[in-house]
């Protein structure tokens, strides 16, 4: 019995810290929107409800890629004049084996995003990266390993 009393008062003390620090709708900005929210979405219910609750996308039309066989990479780029003078957690990038989603969000008072529902082949998401760069976002997938070495991508995404 001394144990669940034990085990209560500690409960009880974790949810006091977790309300002080901002857990359990508590803390300093609760009532700020986090702009970072997109980013830590865990499922793509989460991601997709938080898209759509921006209004007002433009599509990035300035993308260009090259197949790095060698390297088995694939290196995107994106140009967005003034990418670089914006926090990073304004810019959103998920990664998926078989997707890929860029959100950059009031970016001189514009959202931008560029979406492959369908990538034209496989990537491993733990050894692609991206950085931002002056005025352009710099992606590398990395081609899925057990993908076919000698497939060249010839586009972006299929879909």
């Amino acid at each position: 019995a001394g144990r669940s009393a034990a085990a209560a008062a500690e409960a009880a003390l974790a949810e006091s810290a977790a309300a002080a620090i901002g857990g359990a709708g508590g803390g300093l900005y609760a009532e700020k929107a986090d702009l970072n929210e997109g980013r830590l979405a865990e499922t793509y219910n989460e991601q997709k409800a938080w898209v759509q609750s921006i209004d007002k996308w433009s599509e990035i039309a300035d993308v260009s890629f090259s197949d790095e066989d060698k390297k088995g990479m694939v290196s995107v780029y994106m140009t967005l004049r003034g990418v670089h003078e914006i926090p990073p957690n304004k810019v959103c990038v998920w990664m998926q084996p078989t997707s890929l989603e860029v959100r950059v969000i009031d970016l001189a008072g514009t959202n931008w995003f560029w979406v492959a529902k369908e990538l034209w082949g496989q990537i491993d998401p733990g050894a692609s990266s991206y950085k931002i760069r002056r005025d352009k976002l710099s992606l590398k997938l990395a081609k899925r390993q057990s993908a076919r070495s000698w497939d060249r991508w010839e586009k972006l995404r299929r879909i």
